[in-house]
């Protein structure tokens, strides 16, 4: 839910917080993390009481909200706990800026088809930016509390790419979700990031070794032979790379799967 939509801290979290589906029981633990009872969380989302900056840190920590949502987060809590229309209309301009800008800033995402070279270094200078991007063509993954939990990610690291994709059209927002956009993304052979994107690949290839998940698949061999025999294996290997594209292609998005194959002479 895209808190920069909301004018009223309040309609925020009881929309968000609403007991439904894997948001049960929300209100109960919000409690517990305040160190109150669930009466004073209705008393506020539902009446004329407000919650104090502390409890606003702290909702906002429960929330996992990124710096910038936390800090229009404060804000929408500071202008409801006003006590004077002078300091109300100072608050209600800062609010009304920040969603300005973001929808300035929307607005000119939609036409944002072209990569620099510049873009290109930072899509492909950490694997977070694939991943995140090739995991949001699923569509349990297309919130950013999911993205976090599924790859292991901080709340900063999963804004800081989400922003980027967002403003370079990979991916396109839709009420607080994500899914992949109308850019594509294409690295050549021969580009001088090629060496990046590999050696990002093949660090999380030795972070999934020890782990020992049954379904995953890791080999290894050193092996002499002919010339000639080893380039057999490469055109085996080629031609398995053709057989997988084949398969690929009209598969459905339901998980995230790395192919990495390594073979070369020492």
């Amino acid at each position: 839910m895209n808190i920069f939509e909301f004018e009223n801290y309040k309609t925020y979290l009881n929309k968000l917080l609403a007991p439904t589906g894997e948001t049960r029981g929300a209100r109960s633990k919000l409690a517990e993390k305040l160190n109150c009872n669930i009466g004073f969380i209705s008393q506020v989302l539902n009446g004329g009481s407000q919650f104090s900056l502390e409890h606003t840190a702290q909702i906002a920590e429960f929330l996992d909200l990124s710096e910038k949502e936390a800090d229009f987060f404060f804000l929408l809590v500071q202008f409801e706990r006003a006590g004077s229309e002078k300091l109300k209309k100072h608050l209600k301009r800062q609010i009304s800026a920040i969603q300005k800008q973001r929808k300035e800033i929307k607005s000119r995402i939609k036409d944002s088809k072209e990569l620099t070279e510049a873009d290109y270094s930072t899509y492909y200078s950490n694997w977070s930016y694939v991943a995140i991007h090739m995991a949001l063509s699923i569509t349990q993954y297309q919130s950013k509390s999911a993205l976090k939990e599924k790859l292991g990610l901080t709340s900063k690291q999963v804004d800081s790419v989400i922003q980027f994709l967002v403003q370079k059209g990979l991916i396109i927002e839709e009420k607080g979700n994500y899914k992949t956009g109308p850019t594509r993304i294409h690295l050549s052979r021969s580009s001088p990031l090629i060496c990046q994107h590999h050696s990002n690949w093949r660090i999380e290839s030795m972070k999934a070794i020890p782990k020992q998940i049954e379904s995953n698949l890791h080999y290894s061999s050193v092996m002499t032979m002919s010339v000639a025999d080893a380039e057999k294996i490469r055109s085996v290997v080629l031609k398995s790379l053709e057989d997988v594209e084949v398969i690929l292609r009209p598969s459905p998005n339901e998980e995230v799967f790395v192919l990495g194959i390594d073979f070369f002479k020492l």
